[in-house]
């Protein structure tokens, strides 16, 4: 497991598909992802996946909403930027890079920015902990 300025980097003991699977199903985030409250599909793409999603999460500090708008370049990745919310800035994006043992290299990299001040080690641990606790969910997801 690596952890730089790209993000977090670890194997995840499925395919891609079934990881890409898991993180376009919107409807089911909140049964496996601890800090989404809520979470609602407001336009698909012509591919009927998700493209301007709502969501509420409980980020410890306080609860936050914000609309994101995802795009895909599959099978290799996905990602998300801000259109409106709480947030200051929020973007992010997962890269799968498939291994020969049937699992995936999955690299997240998320930036968060609550628009207020926090101390620069404080904030680099919320972050750090942001990338762990979504690789860790993710993978509790897709490998059982």
């Amino acid at each position: 497991m690596g952890n730089d300025s790209g993000g977090l980097t670890d194997v995840v003991n499925a395919p891609a598909d079934k990881i890409i699977e898991a993180l376009t199903d919107f409807d089911s985030f909140t049964e496996w992802q601890g800090s989404v409250l809520e979470c609602e599909v407001l336009e698909r793409d012509e591919a009927g996946r998700g493209s301007l999603i709502r969501m509420k999460v409980d980020a410890k500090i306080r609860k936050m909403d914000y609309i994101v708008r995802y795009s895909y370049d599959l099978p290799n990745g996905l990602g998300w930027d801000q259109v409106s919310g709480d947030l200051k800035e929020n973007t992010g994006r997962y890269t799968f890079t498939p291994r020969e043992d049937s699992g995936t290299d999955v690299t997240v990299d998320i930036v968060a920015e609550v628009g207020f001040f926090v101390p620069g080690p404080m904030k680099n641990l919320i972050r750090e902990q942001s990338l762990k606790n979504s690789m860790r969910e993710l993978k509790k997801r897709v490998e059982s």
